[in-house]
């Protein structure tokens, strides 16, 4: 049977890898109640005023949503404490990222990605037939020079997540300025804030303030971790209204469904549960830390709700094992680094149980 070809850059773009879901591992392993530490989703669940929001809008699911999600971007500008018609809401933080690449990218463009991070980021670049230069990881961090020196006549765009996925590090407010102030105005920076709200370390500083100063900036952010919004997908993007002019064009009319944008809207003003995800998050790294240290194992220290630690040669074994006990993580193997898992934080029962699954599987 003939078909209709696609685009061959398509074609060499790899699949996204996703987490493996509860479901998948108590059939697979016979497993009662998983617990899932693999996709950094907020333990607590979802930000109650959201639900409350959800609850009162379910009512009018049969209207269509503003298209301009304007109280949701009030309520961001807010939030962020930036203007609101500098402020894209999307399905998702992935959304935005597809909205960018298809607002600047062209075939044969070179779009600088470390190698070691979320992987979306290629697969929205290479979805426009984009050219991925990768930059060089120090130490699990993000190199900065590394990115610099792989600056091109080609570069339209550079990704870099502050604070980085799977990694957990991050890179110091000098370091994010002198990158923008490196990089040509003609080249766009995506600097990604999905696990900012995690970050404690005195040195980081949200790019939020510079994207006033900075037209070829554009900050990305999330509601999935820090509000437990995985599932509604409420993401926005922070940028110039020049740059916002261009991803406004190009954004689908409804492309934020009326539930999410009211539960996004709540939960932003939901300062309490913020607070106790991040007191959880904080006890729940601390817990990791002591863990990994007792047993030996090296660790990068995080700046977000999960952590990335080093298991050796068994590393596979062990993320095997963990399964047969319940304990979904996440093996790095997909990113790179084989003998690595990254553990998201849990509730203080879950990380009890990984701790006693780990040391069982070790």
């Amino acid at each position: 049977m003939k078909r209709v070809e696609p685009a061959p850059w398509v074609l060499a773009i790899p699949p996204y890898v996703p987490g493996r879901s509860k479901e998948e591992i108590a059939r697979i392993y016979g497993v009662s109640t998983p617990i899932k530490l693999a996709s950094n989703e907020n333990p607590l669940g979802p930000s109650p005023k959201a639900m409350q929001a959800v609850q009162i809008a379910l009512g009018s699911s049969h209207l269509y949503p503003d298209p301009d999600s304007r109280a949701l971007r009030g309520a961001a500008s807010r939030f962020f404490g930036c203007a609101p018609e500098h402020i894209i809401a999307g399905n998702g933080s992935d959304e935005i990222l597809d909205i960018i690449c298809r607002a600047f990218l062209r075939p044969g463009d070179e779009v600088i990605i470390p190698e070691c991070t979320f992987s979306y980021y290629a697969i929205a670049s290479q979805a426009c037939g984009a050219v991925v230069v990768p930059s060089p990881m120090s130490a699990h961090r993000i190199d900065v020079e590394g990115i610099t020196a792989r600056l091109s006549p080609k570069t339209r765009i550079i990704f870099v997540a502050n604070p980085n996925n799977p990694t957990g590090s991050y890179l110091r407010a000098r370091e994010v300025e002198a990158l923008i102030l490196a990089v040509p105005d003609s080249v766009l920076i995506v600097v990604d804030e999905a696990y900012g709200a995690f970050a404690r370390a005195s040195d980081f500083s949200s790019c939020v303030p510079l994207t006033r100063e900075h037209g070829n900036l554009v900050t990305v952010h999330t509601l999935s971790k820090s509000h437990g919004l995985a599932g509604l997908r409420v993401g926005f993007g922070i940028a110039c209204v020049e740059v916002m002019d261009s991803l406004l064009r190009i954004k689908p009319p409804f492309n934020v469904n009326n539930l999410a944008q009211k539960a996004g809207e709540a939960a932003m003003g939901d300062d309490r549960f913020l607070r106790e995800t991040l007191r959880v998050t904080f006890k729940g790294l601390n817990t990791l830390a002591a863990t990994f240290e007792r047993l030996g194992l090296s660790y990068v220290p995080s700046q977000t709700n999960f952590m990335l630690v080093h298991i050796g040669s068994r590393c596979a074994q062990v993320y095997e094992d963990l399964l047969r006990r319940g304990i979904i993580t996440r093996h790095m193997a997909s990113f790179g680094l084989p003998e690595h898992l990254r553990v998201s934080v849990g509730t203080t029962e879950e990380m009890r149980s990984f701790v006693m699954a780990l040391e069982e599987a070790l």
